[in-house]
């Protein structure tokens, strides 16, 4: 058999979309769209002019992208971050002297994308080219992790607030080191970063509503909703590969009995 074009590539990743994804992504534009026209205001606190605007609503339309692209297991959403996530970040970030933000995406995220995507790259799914393979740490390991990650992000919030020019709230500070370690778990492939991620979106509402920026809700709700399809998705997914490792090491060992 030929290999695909990319063409041909690019239309089998089109139709893996089903009826609930293109659903949802159709919802987020709407209500985005909505806000944006009779609402302006609501995309933050403090509009500071049509640029920041435009990268306000390019966020809120492109996190939901990103997140179902992740809970799709496919690797294109790290580009998605890359491009309209990460750049519009450091725009923002440098505008309203959010410059830990501003660091962070240009030393941690942008790079972490660009590894992510080649890592991701390597571990196609095997019937479906159009997923990558993610694993789970079990429970036990994933308690631990948690753990271990909640601390780290409380000792690193505290570290982080203290930087000059940094976020003036704890909970920003909290929620850049938690997500840092959802980037970190993301990479490799671990589904316990939909955790780390439920957590740091728990953060985010809590953040924009002390902030007035009502607007940036549909993006968070859009995620949190998102944050537990991932979760039932790729906990299914895992389960299926663990129970087919299973069903072929039993062939296998009834084969050498036989032998």
């Amino acid at each position: 058999m030929s290999p695909k074009t990319n063409f041909e590539k690019c239309k089998s990743f089109l139709k893996s979309f089903t009826p609930y994804q293109i659903g949802y992504l159709v919802t987020v534009l709407v209500l985005a769209a909505v806000v944006t026209i009779f609402f302006p205001e609501m995309m933050l606190e403090s509009t500071g002019g049509v640029l920041l605007i435009a990268c306000s609503v390019i966020n809120v339309i492109a996190n939901p992208v990103c997140e179902l692209l992740i809970a799709k297991q496919s690797k294109w959403n790290f580009i998605v971050d890359l491009v309209f996530i990460e750049g519009t970040y450091v725009i923002l970030a440098l505008a309203l002297g959010w410059y830990t933000l501003a660091v962070t995406c240009i030393f941690f995220w942008i790079p972490i994308d660009i590894v992510s995507f080649i890592r991701w790259s390597k571990y196609p799914d095997a019937k479906d080219e159009n997923l990558t393979q993610v694993k789970s740490l079990g429970w036990k390991k994933g308690i631990l992790v948690m753990a271990l990650v909640i601390a780290f992000s409380l000792v690193a919030g505290s570290i982080t607030m203290n930087i000059p020019g940094a976020e003036s709230s704890y909970l920003e500070a909290f929620a850049s080191a938690i997500g840092m370690v959802n980037g970190v778990l993301l990479l490799l492939r671990y589904s316990e970063q939909w955790y780390a991620w439920f957590i740091t979106t728990i953060l985010y509402i809590i953040m924009d509503i002390s902030a007035g920026a009502y607007g940036l809700l549909i993006d968070d709700f859009a995620m949190l909703v998102n944050t537990i399809y991932g979760t039932i998705r790729w906990f299914l997914y895992v389960q299926k590969e663990k129970k087919m490792k299973q069903a072929i090491s039993a062939q296998i060992a009834a084969q050498s009995e036989e032998a």
